[in-house]
């Protein structure tokens, strides 16, 4: 919400200063807002916005009926009635202030048409001007006027009106009058309003209006080269599950594209549309080639390219949709689908409407082309007719918008944030890695095994750290993070414990990636396919902590120790994760000698 309100301002702001015309912003504080409100004016406006008596009087009983107490010492000192006002953090108080600000737009419209304010003009044809003369979201206000005295008085006058009827006060000493261009008498003008002058840029929202959005100092200036990067990658790509910022900002920017198609009346959307235009049809802004204008907007709309590839439009007159040009039936555009019959053509950029006429609920297709069609073409025109005639369209009423990547119409960014970074067909076994009842940092250590980047001997020389590749439990081989935890003869004495106690027969792979990929078992809902899922994470945690042991401490156990501990760890796990039927160690190990 904050971006829409914010583009406003910002727009405005922009044509201000391109224009040359001095102006002044407005930024005023309300003192106390919830604290001050009339509920006489209250119910007035109540009744004003059609709300029944009934309705009135639920209201007025729920503001009415506060009671406030006063701890002095530590006691209470009872309650004392309320007699205007709204609670803070009561969810109702936020709507009940925004349709008392309501009053104050009003207000200011009312101004404008009188002509004692006049705000700032976005757009640059006289006849398709927009006029933005005030902005309010909750209680911070933005107003826009002219660079004059008597226009700086009349909206003095207009904030003490308006405190009189609705209790709310401008707090005019942390109130702001801001100069956009060239404004001398800057001084003079705060004078009369008894505020303090600022200068751009300015927070609005938490957001800087009026600076360059890309100088870095304006969103943190202690930004600099010294942080890592870090390639996320989703879970089933073998990854933390942590979002891609870059597409994720992508997906949410997207957004506001899928709602300048839809909000065709919302102010932000005409803001905008005056200051760039729109393409045809009104579901994107026009390609802005110009260096100046609201860097903002010009990021977002650059995603349309992207954006487009995955919406399309449902025909309803067709007077928003280009016949050759937008994807409105069958799955591809029709320019590309048929490109002999677009280059002849007769108007390239022909709505769909010019081509349709519905008669009698019966629906015709007219093509129009520059010449006699020729004996190849016929094959194209009979498949381009056939797509046509097999494609619902409404022939009344507006044309709309669709999401393709969901079902229902309505545009999703979780859906968009898919797409995005969907890659290809990847087998990496991120279920037997993180949904196995096993703890989380076991878990992150087999992830990190999968990876093959845990610190063995291979991994460390990679880092240019001098070491002599040997691995510490067998003592004849090098040191990978394959051979430690699945091929040294020392694991495999414990791999194959586990095997002969399950019943299985195994062939073990050559990666730790590809035994987790493989990692099934033929127990079904038996108790043992819970056992089954942590022991490949039982065996590597014990095992990494043994090769530890012997490396950092000079500790070693033998195999036979090994093997109890992997036992005794693995019910450890298994009993504290889930429903067991074992409640002793040795019924554990005879649950887990049942042959398959």
């Amino acid at each position: 919400m904050a971006v829409q309100r914010f583009n406003n301002p910002f727009i405005s702001l922009d044509s201000r200063l391109k224009s040359g015309t001095p102006g002044i912003l407005c930024k005023l504080d309300l003192e106390k807002a919830y604290d001050h409100v009339n509920w006489g004016f209250l119910l007035y406006v109540l009744r004003r916005c059609g709300f029944s008596n009934k309705w009135r009087n639920w209201i007025y009983y729920c503001i009415s009926t506060v009671r406030f107490s006063v701890l002095f010492n530590g006691s209470s000192c009872g309650f004392i009635g309320s007699s205007r006002g709204v609670r803070q953090g009561d969810p109702l108080s936020p709507l009940l202030f925004v349709l008392i600000m309501e009053a104050m737009s009003r207000m200011m419209d009312k101004a404008i048409i009188g002509s004692l304010l006049s705000g700032f003009t976005v757009g640059t044809e006289e006849s398709s001007t927009l006029q933005v003369s005030h902005l309010l979201f909750a209680d911070d206000t933005l107003i826009f006027c002219a660079a004059e005295p008597n226009q700086i008085l009349n909206l003095r006058y207009l904030l003490t009106w308006f405190e009189a009827i609705s209790g709310l006060k401008v707090n005019l000493a942390k109130s702001e009058l801001v100069p956009v261009g060239d404004v001398p008498h800057i001084e003079d003008l705060a004078a009369i309003l008894e505020c303090r002058n600022a200068s751009l840029p300015l927070k609005y929202l938490g957001l800087p209006l009026g600076a360059k959005f890309k100088a870095q100092t304006i969103w943190d200036g202690s930004v600099g080269n010294n942080g890592e990067k870090i390639g996320w990658m989703e879970e089933n790509n073998g990854g933390l599950a942590v979002r891609n910022l870059t597409m994720f900002n992508a997906a949410l920017l997207g957004k506001w594209l899928w709602r300048y198609g839809c909000e065709r009346d919302a102010l932000w959307r005409r803001v905008i549309e005056m200051k760039y235009g729109s393409e045809v049809g009104g579901w994107c802004t026009a390609h802005s080639r110009a260096p100046y204008g609201v860097s903002l907007w010009k990021h977002i709309s650059k995603g349309w390219d992207k954006f487009s590839k995955y919406i399309r439009f449902e025909v309803g007159e067709g007077r928003q949709l280009r016949f050759w040009h937008d994807l409105w039936c069958g799955e591809t555009i029709l320019r590309e689908a048929y490109p002999d019959l677009y280059r002849i053509a007769r108007n390239k950029d022909a709505l769909v409407a010019n081509h349709l006429q519905v008669c009698n609920a019966t629906t015709l297709w007219n093509l129009d082309f520059i010449r006699e069609s020729q004996d190849w073409e016929i094959d194209s025109i009979s498949s381009l007719l056939n797509l046509l005639y097999s494609t619902k369209v409404k022939g009344s009423g507006v044309d709309t918008i669709c999401w393709m990547p969901k079902t229902q119409k309505g545009f999703q960014v979780s859906s968009y944030y898919r797409v995005l970074t969907r890659r290809g067909v990847c087998c990496f076994p991120w279920r037997s890695i993180w949904k196995s009842k096993a703890p989380s940092r076991v878990c992150f250590f087999v992830w990190v095994a999968s990876l093959g980047k845990i610190l063995t001997a291979d991994n460390l020389q990679r880092r240019n750290i001098i070491m002599v590749s040997w691995c510490c439990l067998c003592k004849i081989n090098g040191e990978t993070a394959d051979h430690v935890l699945l091929h040294c003869p020392y694991a495999k004495e414990v791999w194959d414990m586990v095997f002969g106690m399950f019943g299985v027969h195994w062939v073990m792979p050559r990666k730790t990636i590809d035994l987790l990929a493989c990692w099934q078992g033929s127990f079904g809902r038996h108790q043992h396919f819970e056992i089954w899922k942590c022991i490949p994470h039982c065996l590597m945690w014990c095992l990494w902590r043994e090769r530890n042991s012997r490396s950092f401490e000079g500790i070693e156990k033998n195999v036979a120790d090994l093997k109890l501990l992997v036992l005794r760890t693995l019910f450890e796990w298994v009993s504290a994760s889930c429903h067991f039927p074992c409640t002793t160690f040795l019924e554990f190990l005879d649950l887990c000698s049942f042959q398959v």
